[in-house]
């Protein structure tokens, strides 16, 4: 037993103990197991407390830094990062013992936006943005503001030169369509202020976006094949095997994006009916499709035989430690990658994103409509859809001619 164990009072033992059994019926591995009552061992012990209620994720967040500072061989990102998820951890076992502890979440340290930003996400939202259309547009601008300060440029109606010296900063460092899209926030501004009077002059139309073209390669598909193959590399028979399972059954039926998957609402299957309404991550829309009996019966075991239920979350997939909610955006991406080890297959792309585009192509190949693919896959527009025609080799051989001799 290490010297932090032995320091505490019999009580606290006996709570990590309880903690312990708890940890172990939810299915985690012996190892992480010892992990976090290793961590929770040295949280106690550092924070010298009796009574829980005095613990919180900001007093933990403090010791861990002062930890890896006297002990330096330990980095003090990844010691915060473990004592903050051993705590929460630990304070979702106190509660289901009937015992209080401090808050688990960390104040919120963000600086307030200044007034005229908030006037603008205002201006978005009565446009309708999209929150991810907002959200890039929010971060675009403050690469300008941040830009401009270094340079003590002017604001809020910065020179068109300054805006085209910014541009000419960030191009080196990103993609053609990634200045494009900032090149565009930059519109959004100058169209805001002119709008709402606080600029004379619409300037917006004096910036030009750089000329690229929009799908300079066919879309990144995997054969068909090996789509199959990868789901021999889930072991359907863990909690997180099924929930795997789930997400790649998804996958496959509906080519869904990350973020659809994640999005995943309880509500949004409609078991009665049969069918299963998708929210569109890029513009909120929502279609119905019908749910397939794969999927179906692929959801259902994840949701009677998988998923933690002790979830709070409406989210169907969710994480499977402690505290559970929703999965984080690298979470399903990072999955695909270990399917794709497990199943020993090879491709210089993987990600969740692959099983989009070869659905597309597979759907394609079987003779599917592009209007019908693009409104599985929430295409707007057709020229989008098309991009998958390049990647449809069966048919493109069909359409070839012969070599004349």
């Amino acid at each position: 037993m290490s010297a932090a164990v032995t320091s505490l009072t019999a009580e606290q033992i006996r709570d990590l103990d309880r903690i312990v059994v708890l940890m172990q019926k939810l299915g985690h591995t012996p190892a992480s197991v010892r992990v976090y009552r290793q961590q929770l061992g040295l949280i106690i012990s550092h924070a010298g407390v009796t009574d829980y209620r005095q613990l919180c994720a900001e007093r933990v967040e403090q010791l861990a830094r002062a930890y890896a500072t006297a002990h330096h061989h330990q980095r003090p990102e990844r010691t915060r990062w473990l004592w903050l998820s051993a705590f929460r951890a630990f304070a979702w076992g106190l509660r289901q013992m009937g015992k209080e502890v401090g808050k688990t979440a960390l104040p919120t340290r963000g600086r307030t936006p200044e007034p005229l930003v908030i006037a603008f996400r205002a201006y978005g939202q009565k446009l309708g943005w999209a929150p991810e259309t907002l959200h890039a547009h929010l971060y675009n601008l403050g690469l300008l503001r941040r830009y401009l300060i270094r340079r003590k440029g002017r604001w809020p109606v910065p020179p068109l030169l300054a805006i085209d010296r910014f541009l000419q900063h960030v191009a080196p460092f990103r993609k053609v369509t990634t200045v494009a899209t900032i090149a565009g926030s930059c519109r959004a501004w100058y169209r805001f202020l002119f709008i709402t009077g606080r600029s004379k002059h619409d300037l917006a139309e004096s910036i030009t976006l750089p000329r690229f073209i929009a799908y300079p390669r066919p879309a990144r598909a995997l054969p068909w094949s090996s789509v199959r193959k990868l789901g021999r590399g889930i072991a359907r028979s863990t909690p997180l095997g099924r929930r795997d399972y789930a997400q790649y059954v998804l996958f496959c039926s509906y080519g869904l994006s990350t973020a659809e998957i994640r999005g995943l609402q309880l509500e949004q299957i409609d078991w009665d009916a049969g069918i299963i309404h998708i929210r569109r991550a890029k513009n909120g829309a929502t279609v119905d499709l019908p749910l397939l009996p794969g999927a179906a019966k692929a959801i259902a075991t994840y949701l009677h035989h998988g998923r933690p239920v002790h979830a709070s979350c409406r989210e169907v997939f969710v994480r499977h430690t402690i505290p559970f909610g929703p999965l984080g955006h690298a979470t399903i991406g990072q999955r695909v990658r270990c399917w794709a080890e497990r199943a020993h297959v090879r491709s210089p792309f993987l990600g969740a994103h692959l099983f989009r585009h070869s659905f597309a192509t597979r759907q394609l190949e079987h003779g599917t409509p592009l209007k019908i693919i693009g409104d599985i896959l929430g295409h707007r527009s057709s020229q989008t859809t098309s991009i998958y025609v390049r990647t449809a080799l069966a048919r493109l051989r069909r359409l070839a001619l012969p070599v004349p001799k």
